[in-house]
Parts: structure tokens; sequence; C-alpha cells
């Protein structure tokens, strides 16, 4: 038992800590600190295993790990955050870059308070007719199915400064 729980600590760090492994299944900057330190003694062995099954019990309680009975991430794959219309904000899209395998479903949702789209685009900087969005206002969701391996490109055609990549592998 306790090598399974060692492996989950080891899955749940590859989730929060590389991009666009599993993205949006949970976002690190909700997690606790006392559930990262939580996470950490546990590995080092200082703490019994009820303690940190009861951490991963309060991130879900909490809904900052989202378990869906379809076992499908019940959040979207890349979120355009709010501000991200000015120029030199923190901005683009998050993930950046996400790596996903064939004949995934990615769905974007615009949380900033202004309008944005989704425009696939070649290597020049073309919008090409891959995947295009109309205007995504706040809230609104966008999605693409992806049934061939390639990289794409994509960026927002009233915030052209915004852009983002998906790798299909």
């Amino acid at each position: 038992m306790k090598f399974i729980v060692k492996l989950t600590i080891i899955f749940i760090a590859v989730i929060l800590s590389v991009p666009g492994v599993f993205t949006s299944y949970a976002d690190a900057s909700l997690i606790p600190d006392w559930i990262k330190n939580t996470a950490k003694w546990y590995g080092d062995g200082d703490i019994p295993e009820d303690d940190f099954l009861n951490a991963i019990k309060y991130l879900i309680q909490q809904k900052i790990i989202i378990i869906s009975e379809s076992g499908t991430p019940t959040k979207p794959n890349i979120v355009i955050p709010n501000g991200n219309s000015e120029k030199g904000s923190h901005g683009f899209y998050e993930p950046m870059h996400l790596n996903i395998t064939k004949e995934t479903i990615v769905t974007w949702e615009n949380q900033d308070d202004y309008g944005h789209t989704v425009q696939s685009q070649d290597n020049a900087g073309n919008v090409i007719p891959i995947f295009n969005s109309n205007i995504l206002l706040t809230g609104q969701t966008f999605e693409h199915k992806f049934t061939e391996n390639g990289d794409y490109q994509y960026f927002c055609t009233l915030h052209p400064w915004r852009v983002g990549t998906i790798s299909v592998i």
C-alpha cells in the first residue's frame, strides 16, 4: 500500500510541476502550503499515511483536484486568463504550450473580461482553417478535436501578441 501512495505522490508532483501534463486537472497556485508540506513529509517518512490521505481528501473536497465520474477532466485544457487583453501583461494562453495525444478534445475557456479568439495559424503567421473560434466572451468556451499528429500554432486575432502551441504526439 505504501508503494501505491508514494507513486501517487510522484504522480501528483508531475501533474503540478510539468507544463502540459494533464493540464488543468489541478492548479498548483491553489494548493495550500500545508498540503505541499504534508506531501513532502509523507515522502520523507515523517508523517503517517493517514495524514497524507486526509490532505488529498481535502483537495478533492475543496474542488482543487476535480475527479469526474467519466474520468475525463472537468476543467478546460487551456485558459485565457483575466488581464490577457493588455499588451505586456502576464498573459498568453495558459498553458502556452500543451502536449496531447491524438483524438484529444482541447477546450479553451475565456476567463478575461474582454473577448478573445482562438485562430490556427501556419508558420508564417497566416490564419489557416484547422480550428478557428468566433469571439469568445467572458466564460465562453471553444473546443477542437485533434485527429492528426503535429505541432499547431494559434493566436488571438484581437490581441495578436497572445500566442500558444499544441503538440499532438
